[in-house]
């Protein structure tokens, strides 16, 4: 009894002596804000245990919380350091940085990730309908205007040679096919927020569609996508990942008539996440030091509505024009409890969280076509201004499974990119027979702390 009143009399003269832009000992010993709520948290997490009567050696969390408020203790020359881990102010606020909750922040990233990504073989596939690509596909490609696209340029001279017109030939293929495989990389900055991540991607999308007309189709896709994310390893991160599988489908439709266009696409898709948080607080005295792997399996689902249209100008092999597209996504992860630290009692309970996305983009597309005698080349590029409307900050929050009074764990999200940029380049070739080959590349451009780059290579055949 006694040790436990030295240990909250220790707690009581930090909250009124030592406070900084913390409330307590351990908090102000936090060199970031996030460190600082989280030292705040953990000292509060003592105190909760020391009023609810609980000894020391009989909870692991408060056997850990304990060591880490009497560090603290010693540290600034205050209350009882008889358990204390004996560890510089650098290594005690190191040690608060693997307990916090910023590894939970990179998940929105990873959430927008997937179900941005998700929409653009489905946008690919509207562009490559409104050149009149009928068939089975492997891929897609973007095609702009009447004038210079690759299907009407390819399948036109065939018609020609037997009397057919292009929007026959097209009615006569209503129903096509298409696939495409898709391979990204990228890595986010470090910050107050989230530790610094890389991340790979890859993605399969099979659907069809149906010409209702010369001028209307409507289809369906089915889509795979996964991603891997590791946490960069250094002095105040042990590591850790965030893999992520998720299946989802998408309806859409495109109608262009002369040389403007209209698109829709709705989508919906539920992915599932394996978490594993890797914790390590290091021991400089007798006290054992800490070493644990905390591990979740979250799942989430994600909504998305997109519509877009376009205008297209040119003369002869060159097309080119302006186009729109405006996006709502909704994001949605389910509440989740930690297991694998119950040594340590470091386990999180995670609550729902959910983020909302709202995008527009204005941007110009352009396209050339090479015909030679045996195929049709097309060098193309996009480049568009995305404004971002909401997506705003929000706060994740958790609490240590086993604490008493459930002191809450926060971190804010950072604030979005407002204004960035989106880039194409591709190129494809029909040759011989309507075979189709291409090689697109994606990227993010302006973006302050997140890199992305997307590769799709592929062909398509009709049928």
């Amino acid at each position: 009894m006694i040790k436990k009143q030295i240990i909250f009399l220790a707690f009581t003269v930090s909250a009124t002596q030592w406070v900084i832009s913390a409330e307590t000992n351990l908090g102000s010993i936090g060199q970031t804000q996030l460190q600082q709520d989280t030292g705040d948290a953990v000292q509060r997490t003592c105190i909760g245990f020391i009023e609810s009567g609980a000894l020391p050696g009989t909870i692991p969390l408060f056997d850990t919380c304990s060591a880490m408020v009497l560090t603290a203790n010693e540290l600034l020359g205050l209350g009882s350091s008889d358990s204390s881990l004996g560890l510089s102010t650098d290594q005690l606020a190191a040690a608060l940085q693997q307990i916090a909750t910023e590894e939970y922040a990179a998940t929105e990233s990873i959430a927008n990730e997937i179900a941005a990504n998700r929409m653009d073989s489905v946008i690919s596939r509207l562009h490559s309908l409104r050149g009149g690509a009928h068939g089975f596909a492997i891929s897609g490609i973007g095609h702009l205007g009447t004038e210079s696209l690759i299907a009407d340029k390819y399948w036109n001279r065939a018609n020609e040679s037997r009397g057919a017109g292009a929007g026959d030939e097209l009615l006569d293929n209503a129903l096509s096919g298409f696939a495409t495989i898709n391979f990204g990389t990228g890595d986010r900055d470090s910050t107050d927020s989230s530790d610094a991540f890389d991340f790979s991607n890859s993605r399969l999308t099979l659907g069809v569609d149906y010409r209702l007309d010369s001028n209307l189709v409507i289809g369906g896709a089915v889509n795979y996508s996964r991603i891997d994310t590791d946490f960069d390893k250094r002095s105040t991160v042990t590591g850790g990942n965030v893999d992520t599988d998720g299946w989802g489908g998408v309806l859409y439709g495109t109608y262009y008539r002369d040389q403007y266009y209209v698109d829709g696409l709705i989508g919906y898709a539920v992915s599932d996440y394996d978490i594993k948080r890797e914790i390590s607080i290091l021991s400089n005295t007798g006290a054992p030091a800490i070493s644990n792997t905390a591990k979740a399996s979250p799942e989430s689902s994600d909504y998305t509505l997109s519509v877009g249209g376009g205008y297209a100008l040119g003369q002869g092999p060159v097309s080119f024009g302006p186009y729109f597209r405006a996006s709502y996504m909704r994001v949605d992860i389910d509440g989740y409890q930690e297991q694998g630290a119950e040594t340590s009692g470091l386990n999180l309970s995670v609550t729902d969280q959910e983020w909302t996305s709202f995008t527009s983009v204005l941007g110009v597309e352009y396209a050339y076509t090479i015909s030679q005698q045996q195929s049709v080349i097309i060098p193309q590029v996009r480049l568009g201004w995305v404004h971002q409307f909401e997506n705003d900050s929000s706060e994740i929050t958790a609490t240590y499974i086993n604490d008493p009074r459930n002191n809450r764990l926060s971190v804010l999200t950072d604030d979005p990119d407002r204004n960035y940029f989106e880039l194409t380049l591709g190129i494809s070739s029909v040759i011989q027979d309507g075979i189709q080959l291409f090689a697109n590349y994606d990227t993010l451009l302006g973006l302050d702390n997140l890199s992305d780059h997307q590769l799709t290579l592929g062909g398509r055949w009709e049928y």
